[in-house]
């Protein structure tokens, strides 16, 4: 699966972030770690709305509203990034083709 064709498109697109880890991304398992990354945020944002939102004043409020989004979206960002709830390593198990081995680093115990 190779995705450098629509690479420049969708990363001078206004919509969304330009992460530099998929911009960096030559090799097709470097481009799927990374794509696996942004919907594992993708769906923790959409987790998250509800509550994160409910929080600061829900959508009553313009303000609550703004902060909430802005709030859950660095949150879901920052999860993904880290270890995430393992969906990533999920998402990129089903887009590596089938006979092409997954590189699985080892899990670190958490540090207190």
């Amino acid at each position: 699966m190779d995705v450098s064709a629509i690479i420049p498109s969708a990363l001078g697109s206004s919509m969304g972030n330009s992460d530099p880890s998929l911009r960096n991304a030559h090799t097709p398992a470097a481009q799927r770690k990374a794509v696996a990354g942004q919907f594992e945020a993708i769906l923790l944002r959409q987790f998250l709305s509800g509550s994160v939102g409910s929080m600061l004043g829900g959508d009553d409020s313009a303000a609550g509203s703004v902060y909430g989004y802005m709030l859950t979206d660095v949150l879901s960002q920052k999860l993904a990034q880290g270890s995430g709830m393992g969906l990533g390593k999920m998402i990129e198990k089903q887009l590596t083709p089938t006979g092409t081995p997954v590189e699985v680093p080892p899990v670190q115990p958490p540090t207190a």
